[in-house]
């Protein structure tokens, strides 16, 4: 392997991973879904159920992610969330050897070798998911970008591996095997029959196996794929309608959202950072190259919400792959598809223009500058809260607002803070506020009046007092949730 690959790795993971680190020691990372992760990992670790006492019910139920089971079994050696946030980090910058394998095969120089690895590492969406708390399915990124690469090859034994990676991948999330479904109909357009059936009916199986089987048996009623109609601007009852009606009135929203003009404005921030593909005279075929991102491009087209159409959230990262293979095959120096495909003008200033564009579209489309600003907002009180959290006991059941229940999470107990958990605490030991500003599920209201009953309620103890952050106890340890489970073991 080039010396040049491994030092765009480092680079990379020191980027990723300095980041996250900053931004979870500066209180901004959160429970949702980092605690979620941190606190199945930790379970599993210790040898008990991974039931999420932020979901309410057994982590498998989430996203059938089976990968967190050795996650666990490597956090029993190494106990940390940083073990976690370093893997995620390791996972992303580590898909540059396959796309620099990729590179060789196509006969790229060194420079248009690293100018490559550099559009990959530097997309918008890759360092603000690596930044974005912690998800399983980072850990498929260089899996998938592997397959690509094997795929170039057309050797019955490497389609032998391109299954057994995807294969992989599909363990990180139920919702991958969208994207092994759209690789196996884009191998068919290619007339590459075997592998394409093969790779849909993988994708169909995992579907049903976990989807239809796993969630629901680990999830229950509470874990319904039906929870995330409010995605797709549908509600779970129907309303009113029934039947016929129902699946009209279901239809003619999701078109509306299909059409819509945050659709237009999503298209145009997916390919920004590569918008001089379309000076490439087969710009139709390289965004051909795109079509096995097709089935999860449609899933984020028709969502409602918000977070599914950006470069922050982790929904777009598996069109990375995609790209970063496209954007390479241009810099070829050999073919109508590589370098020649360019207008004359272009040509001597390439790779200093990719580069230029693709260092300008991380600094504008990341979320690189606001370390300079909205993620130093807790930063005042800080301290505080780690004096707080340092008087939490490891045994204790535990309600916390957002940003502290994401450094809390490794307990079989804790909650975020909002208006079900702070009508009912009886079975919590500890609760932990920042009341200097409003929190994810808990607005200010809300933290004013809990203060204020939980001050007021001989049952409860003010601990700790600093700079707006609040630790209660629950005064009698003899009716502590805790200990009452302590004696029923």
């Amino acid at each position: 392997m080039d010396r040049s690959a491994w030092l765009v790795f480092w680079c990379a993971f020191a980027l990723y991973f300095g980041a996250v680190v900053v931004r979870h020691a500066w209180f901004q990372t959160s429970a949702w879904d980092l605690g979620i992760f941190d606190q199945a990992v930790y379970l599993i670790g210790e040898g008990q159920p991974p039931f999420s006492s932020f979901l309410g019910f057994h982590i498998l139920g989430d996203h059938g992610a089976l990968v967190l089971y050795p996650l666990g079994w490597i956090d029993r050696l190494l106990p940390s969330v940083y073990t976690l946030l370093a893997l995620q980090s390791a996972a992303l910058a580590s898909a540059v050897f396959p796309l620099h394998r990729l590179a060789r095969r196509r006969q790229l120089g060194p420079p248009a070798t690293r100018t490559s690895l550099w559009v990959l590492v530097l997309y918008p969406v890759v360092f603000n998911t690596a930044i974005f708390d912690f998800h399983p399915e980072t850990l498929a990124f260089p899996l998938v970008m592997q397959a690509i690469v094997l795929l170039e090859e057309r050797r019955r034994s490497a389609d032998w591996q391109v299954v057994g990676c995807l294969l992989l991948a599909l363990t990180c999330k139920v919702s991958l095997a969208l994207l092994v479904l759209g690789l196996g109909g884009w191998l068919l357009l290619q007339g590459r029959r075997w592998l394409g059936w093969l790779l849909c009916g993988l994708a169909v199986s995992w579907l049903l196996l976990i989807g239809g089987w796993l969630i629901p048996a680990f999830g229950g009623e509470a874990a319904s794929l039906s929870r995330h109609l409010g995605k797709f601007g549908l509600e779970r009852d129907g309303g009113s309608a029934a039947g016929v009606a129902l699946a009209m009135q279901a239809l003619g929203s999701l078109v509306g959202q299909l059409v819509s003009g945050a659709n237009l404005a999503y298209g145009v921030l997916l390919l920004a950072p590569v918008l001089y593909l379309v000076l490439h005279a087969r710009r139709w075929r390289l965004l051909a190259g795109l079509l096995p991102f097709a089935p999860l491009l449609l899933l984020n087209l028709l969502a409602s919400q918000a977070s599914l159409k950006d470069l922050v959230h982790h929904y777009s990262l598996f069109l990375v792959p995609l790209l970063a293979a496209q954007v390479q095959s241009t810099l070829a120096p050999v073919g109508p598809a590589g370098v020649a495909g360019y207008p004359n003008w272009l040509r001597p200033r390439l790779l200093p223009v990719v580069v230029g564009w693709a260092l300008l579209a991380f600094v504008s489309l990341s979320r690189l500058s606001f370390f300079l600003g909205p993620f130093q907002e807790s930063l005042d009180n800080a301290p505080a809260m780690r004096e707080a959290m340092a008087l939490v006991r490891p045994e204790a059941s535990v309600v916390a607002t957002n940003a502290l229940a994401a450094h809390l999470a490794r307990r079989p107990s804790i909650d975020l803070l909002r208006s079900e958990t702070a009508r009912n605490l009886s079975a919590v030991d500890q609760v932990l506020v920042d009341a200097r500003r409003g929190s994810w599920k808990a607005s200010p209201k809300l933290i004013r009046t809990l203060l204020r009953q939980l001050r007021a309620d001989p049952a409860w103890s003010t601990r700790f007092q600093r700079d707006d952050i609040w630790l209660f106890d629950r005064r009698s340890t003899a009716n502590s949730p805790t200990m009452a489970r302590s004696r029923q073991q």
